[in-house]
């Protein structure tokens, strides 16, 4: 998670790096602003660490999935949808990249359809790959409550991924949106989308951190209820118990007559009383 989250960091920067020189070339030190910005092939750079960040934040979701179920079947879709999602991304950033202002509009028609192929195939992957994280959650949820009669923490975490991929699936679809009308705020939102993936990323470990080590709640309670499998959880085991029972018999008793007879009678008396 620490070598995720300072890759994303350092692609979010980069992208961030990326707008500031294209601004400064379009505006400063370069002439024709319209021309410059208008030659998309320019942004290849700036597509690829979005590339990046997309493959990277998804293949974090992934993972997740897998640390949660611990069953390589449950993750084969979203895997498939990660490698569609990586050869559709790749193949629209060199088909952007092979543009120029005199290409012809079969060029473009085709660029545009690997565009739209790419931000769907990003949405289903991340719808399928975060209901399968929400539903585990859920699950482990239910098992919990039966078990246990304090709150449990996993509600909070569920609803901070539910919140993160529905925020993500909303931008991606608001870019198909922006992108279908043929209005320039798509660049505006495929630069809030550039950010807004780490900031979802960081948001769930900040979340983890704070109930992790919240007075109000148990330390570490997420990471054991979440990475350790139902599968691995103790079970009761059966134990033999014997339980002795002694009685203890006060014999110290005083007889005014040393008849030997008496005393017979009154130890088989107390001996026919005796559990023991």
């Amino acid at each position: 998670m620490l070598v995720a989250a300072c890759l994303l960091f350092l692609l979010g920067t980069m992208h961030v790096v990326a707008d500031i020189i294209h601004l400064w070339q379009g505006f400063i030190s370069l002439g024709g602003t319209d021309h410059f910005f208008d030659d998309v092939s320019k942004y290849t750079f700036k597509n690829a660490i979005y590339e990046l960040e997309t493959l990277v934040g998804d293949a974090i979701l992934i993972y997740r999935c897998y640390i949660v179920w611990q069953r390589i079947e449950v993750i084969i879709v979203p895997i498939i949808g990660w490698l569609t999602v990586a050869v559709t991304a790749t193949h629209t950033v060199w088909s952007i990249s092979q543009l120029s202002l005199n290409s012809d509009s079969a060029s473009v028609h085709t660029m545009q359809q690997w565009v739209i192929s790419f931000y769907l195939t990003a949405i289903v992957t991340n719808f399928i790959a975060t209901s399968t994280l929400a539903l585990k959650l859920w699950l482990i949820h239910r098992h919990s409550s039966r078990l246990r009669s304090t709150g449990f923490q996993v509600y909070p975490i569920l609803f901070v991924i539910m919140e993160c991929g529905a925020l993500y699936s909303l931008l991606l679809v608001t870019m198909l949106a922006t992108y279908f009308s043929g209005s320039n705020g798509s660049f505006i939102v495929l630069d809030m989308i550039g950010q807004f993936i780490p900031i979802t990323f960081f948001l769930i470990i900040v979340r983890t951190a704070v109930l992790r080590f919240s007075e109000n709640t148990g330390q570490g309670l997420f990471l054991s209820t979440i990475i350790q499998p139902f599968d691995s959880l103790p079970t009761a085991r059966r134990m033999k118990v014997q339980v002795n029972r002694m009685a203890v018999i006060d014999t110290s008793i005083e007889f005014s007559s040393p008849d030997t007879d008496i005393m017979d009678d009154t130890y088989d008396s107390r001996s026919d009383n005796c559990p023991g």
